[in-house]
């Protein structure tokens, strides 16, 4: 089953069937399964990398029809052919939210909380610089 469902919304709104989804894919028997979870900036390709890596179905962004947020909240899938739960977090620094900060915090805590690896995805020129776009995000973390 390559379907993904939404965890937590951006308003921070917890989805209650995700215990339902995670039984239904045969994961919360003896709770044998891992937890992988990606945070970064938007638009910086989390969503395809996880795709590629784990055979998910998440949301991508359509280069055609401009640079925009695809990622809303916190979406989760299965991995194929493997116990783990695939954790895709909203972007940060997005253009689309006057006021995020508070979310990208609780959600890069939530993500490393639930995790069992977090994945940080950055833009190769912002790696060792001190005014980084997610210094203060890994600062949190």
């Amino acid at each position: 089953d390559d379907t993904v469902v939404q965890v937590v919304t951006s308003d921070m709104e917890y989805n209650e069937e995700l215990a339902d989804y995670i039984e239904k894919r045969g994961l919360g028997k003896g709770g044998k399964f891992k937890v992988v979870g990606i945070i970064g900036g938007q638009s910086s390709g989390k969503s395809t990398l996880l795709n590629k890596m784990f055979g998910t179905r998440f949301d991508m962004m359509d280069s055609k029809s401009g640079r925009r947020q695809t990622t809303k909240g916190i979406w989760c899938g299965v991995a194929q052919g493997q116990s783990t739960l695939v954790l895709d977090v909203e972007g940060t620094d997005g253009r689309e939210k006057e006021d995020q900060k508070a979310f990208e915090g609780k959600s890069a805590l939530f993500c490393l909380a639930l995790t069992d690896v977090m994945m940080v995805n950055m833009w190769m020129h912002e790696v060792g610089r001190f005014n980084a776009a997610n210094l203060p995000l890994l600062k949190t973390v």
